[in-house]
């Protein structure tokens, strides 16, 4: 990763934790190798630097104190939002605190996940398609941590080729062929669509596959049954370590009103879902090289591949529409 592209991804909103992950009121992120520690109910999330200013423990150890953040070590108090702190319990009432605050970081919770960046926000914070609303069932499920680039999990997800060979144990024989397709745009909003069926089962019964990705790396699949549901999976890749070769992967399942009265239960299509990105893995994990390269020229391409050629080049404009806005 050079420079500029580290620097892009410090203004781009990622997934750090589950909101569900704050059971206890703390939990811990990471973002390019910055640790972060998460603080609040649910409602109300900040997210602030990782190690305690005074001696340096990690702060995902501490607890919620009344809506504070109490590091586990010498029980300073930080508020909620500002990071200020506003108790030494070893000084005496009389004494006044040295000033001390922890570095706060934007918060965004959307979709059951709590959203950061290290800098102020390059782009918007990435949004599920506009038909999924309210009738939906959105779950996110456990958040996986891959040694691979952002980007290549980001193809990988959309790779429809690579179904008959990698998922055979979840999808069952589906075609091999991949119709030719085309991509649209949308400003930094990519998609395509493309149907699912099985070898030997009439055409009529096979499932259309509606692509989307928010550049940088928020990529989601609706799935349109032949019988009217529609089931979603979306995935979120946070580069975590300072490299980006080592990714947290968020994602998120869900289904709609017409799944739900067909008895569609969401934690079925999230066990389903599970199984399909731990067949992923073992792939993602060892190719090289560890990331998508940005260079077309570096490896060789069919039609099939139409997404993930236009990724990259849109990808690098990306970069360079950063690079001029410096």
């Amino acid at each position: 990763m050079d420079s500029i592209e580290h620097e892009m991804l410090r203004h781009i909103w990622f997934p750090v934790a589950r909101v569900s992950d704050l059971e206890n009121g703390v939990a811990s992120g990471s973002i390019l190798g910055e640790e972060l520690v998460l603080y609040g109910d649910g409602g109300s999330v900040t997210v602030a630097q990782g190690f305690c200013p005074h001696r340096g423990v990690a702060l995902r150890l501490g607890k919620l104190r009344e809506g504070e953040l109490e590091c586990p070590y010498h029980g300073w108090l930080f508020e909620a939002g500002s990071g200020r702190c506003t108790r030494i319990p070893s000084l005496a009432p009389s004494r006044s605190r040295p000033h001390a605050a922890l570095r706060t970081y934007p918060a965004e919770i959307a979709y059951g996940l709590v959203w950061s960046c290290l800098d102020d926000p390059f782009l918007p914070l990435p949004r599920l398609p506009e038909y999924v609303n309210d009738g939906w069932r959105l779950g996110a499920g456990e958040p996986y941590t891959l040694n691979c680039g952002m980007r290549l999990l980001t193809e990988n997800f959309r790779d429809k080729a690579h179904f008959p060979f990698v998922h055979a144990a979840s999808m069952g024989h589906v075609d091999k062929v991949v119709e030719p397709y085309r991509v649209s745009r949308d400003g930094w909003r990519l998609g395509w669509s493309s149907s699912l069926g099985s070898e030997g089962v009439p055409e009529e019964f096979s499932h259309r596959l509606d692509y989307r990705i928010t550049l940088p790396v928020f990529a989601s699949i609706c799935v349109s049954s032949p019988s009217g549901g529609r089931r979603l999976v979306a995935q979120a890749a946070t580069p975590i370590s300072a490299d980006g070769l080592k990714v947290r992967q968020f994602w998120l399942a869900g289904t709609d009103a017409s799944s739900a009265a067909q008895g569609a239960e969401l934690t079925d299509v999230l066990a389903f879902e599970r199984q399909v990105f731990e067949e992923d893995h073992p792939i993602v994990e060892n190719q090289w090289p560890v990331e998508a390269p940005l260079d077309l020229h570096f490896q060789v391409h069919t039609p099939a591949d139409r997404f993930s050629i236009t990724y990259r080049q849109v990808y690098a404009e990306l970069l360079e529409s950063f690079k001029e806005r410096r």
